[in-house]
């Protein structure tokens, strides 16, 4: 039987691929004559379960010059990257709320900003709170000081008597382990 299939897989091929006539092309175009190529946008980076916050911040930029040549407040923080300002507290001078607000800032540079995989969004993941619980549960195991109170997870009451240090690499192995877009 399987010969069989082989042969007339092999005859179908064969079938298919013919010589070519003079009068065909040999290579099919999708433009007319006179149209320009069509240039494509960017997509927006995607922050994935297992990115760093090193990586967000690098993945921000492209997004943080459009801001800053949309004259949104910037600042230049330590590591010499770009950062939205948040000083001030209305439209006008919180770069936060420009960013986010004004109609043509949001038209100019929305495509750059990094997006969410859609496990890690509330509103894309069907079992984010699921994930949510199973992420908070890896870090109380590891040690972290987190309470469940009224169905929310909340900071334990060591959480502002003992500093601990944040643990990026925890947080991570966490966050990639439960947020896989599954239920359990």
């Amino acid at each position: 039987m399987r010969t069989k299939l082989a042969l007339a897989f092999v005859f179908v091929l064969a079938g298919c691929s013919s010589a070519p006539s003079e009068d065909t092309p040999s290579v099919v175009s999708l433009q007319t004559p006179g149209s320009a190529p069509v240039s494509v946008a960017p997509a927006a980076p995607v922050i994935r379960p297992d990115t760093t916050a090193a990586e967000v911040r690098r993945m921000q930029q492209p997004w943080m010059k459009c801001l800053k040549e949309n004259k949104v407040p910037m600042r230049t923080a330590e590591d010499g990257l770009l950062d939205i300002s948040a000083s001030g507290n209305t439209n006008e001078t919180n770069g936060r709320i420009i960013a986010e607000t004004d109609r043509k800032v949001v038209a100019a540079c929305g495509k750059l900003k990094p997006v969410l995989a859609p496990e890690l969004d509330e509103d894309k993941n069907p079992y984010w709170a699921d994930d949510d619980n199973n992420y908070h549960l890896c870090l109380v195991a590891a040690g972290q000081d987190f309470v469940k109170r009224n169905g929310e997870w909340r900071p334990g009451p060591t959480w502002y008597t003992d500093p601990q240090e944040p643990d990026e690499a925890l947080e991570l192995r966490c966050q990639a382990e439960a947020f896989d877009g599954k239920k359990g």
